[in-house]
């Protein structure tokens, strides 16, 4: 795929004189102008509307914000980056990861990123309730899309897996295979994504005719000390649940470890189903069940919407959920 990157390297310009030449513009001497024409007519070059935008100041950068934390631990991260990859690959558009941390300053500098318009465009991921980078996108007019939900996100654009058909995949597989004593285990924190699996998991286990046991239930920070601590706190519980629904990496990998500890068996003791579908989870002994295979489809529909925004309409609007998918592995089969 022949990219605005390929003609400024045949014309030996910057792409910025190849996008002033496509915008005929007279800021380029003749002799460049016909330089870059004929790298174009060599290379068989189609401009795109991306590649006349940066005559008129835009960076061809597309930013995904997302804490630093999830590229630790979360592996179906990958899949999603590969989604926006997948989408951006055919314009002449470029990914820029811009993770943030757990710390004061953290907001500040992605403040003075969208302050000084460093990006033409922001997919946001891990999104708060009351989400004060929201704001600053719409004052600075950058366009954006979400991945996941806020509180008021009637106006936004955004893409998220159906979060409550997800759960209740979940819960219904588990109920399905006897599974009656069923938790919930996650890491806390302040996504709103948090408080809508928690909700969310309570409303399932009591739709299908089931009793909520919050004792069944765990949230931890990412110290694997704690993780182990507050694991191992549910599972030893005399009358301990049979089933977990893990909505994380770390939450499948400290079932697993604390399982074996404890000497519980998956599944024959203990049913296990993660909530995103991880390129690790296969390789599991057993290998672990999954209820959402959309990773790669949410970035991929993400960066199609900003696109739009960027390249069609900037006041374009969508909201877009990609549904569960249940992939049935070791962790939950019956019990034999």
């Amino acid at each position: 795929m022949i990219s605005i990157y390929d003609v400024a390297k045949a014309a030996g310009t910057s792409i910025a004189t190849v996008s002033y030449v496509l915008n005929n513009s007279n800021r380029v001497s003749k002799a460049t102008a016909e330089r870059v024409r004929r790298a174009i007519e060599e290379l068989n070059y189609q401009p795109k509307a991306s590649a006349q935008a940066l005559a008129r100041g835009r960076t061809l950068t597309i930013t995904l914000i997302a804490p630093i934390s999830i590229y630790a631990h979360q592996a179906s991260l990958y899949n999603l980056i590969q989604g926006i990859g997948q989408a951006l690959e055919s314009t002449d558009y470029r990914l820029y990861i811009h993770p943030t941390l757990h710390s004061p300053g953290a907001s500040l500098e992605v403040e003075a990123a969208i302050r000084s318009h460093q990006m033409d465009g922001v997919i946001l991921m891990h999104i708060e309730r009351e989400d004060p980078r929201i704001e600053l996108l719409r004052q600075s007019k950058i366009p954006f899309v979400l991945i996941g939900r806020c509180e008021h996100d009637e106006d936004l654009s955004l893409v998220d897996a159906d979060v409550e058909a997800v759960i209740d995949t979940a819960v219904s597989h588990l109920k399905g295979l006897g599974r009656t004593r069923i938790g919930l285990f996650g890491e806390g924190g302040e996504a709103n994504i948090t408080r809508r699996l928690v909700q969310g998991f309570e409303n399932s286990i009591r739709s299908h005719g089931l009793v909520y046991e919050e004792r069944y239930c765990a949230e931890f920070s990412e110290d694997p000390e704690e993780i182990d601590r507050a694991i191992s706190e549910v599972l030893s519980q005399p009358d301990r649940p049979s089933a977990i629904f893990a909505v994380s990496d770390l939450a499948v990998m400290g079932v697993y470890k604390a399982a074996n500890a404890l000497g519980l068996r998956i599944p024959q003791d203990l049913a296990v189903i993660g909530y995103a579908d991880s390129p690790l989870y296969p390789y599991l002994t057993p290998s672990c069940s999954a209820v959402f295979a959309g990773a790669t489809e949410l970035g991929c529909k993400a960066a199609e919407t900003l696109l739009a925004k960027l390249t069609d309409d900037a006041e374009f609007s969508a909201q877009l959920l990609v549904p569960p998918r249940l992939i049935i592995r070791d962790s939950t089969v019956a019990k034999s």
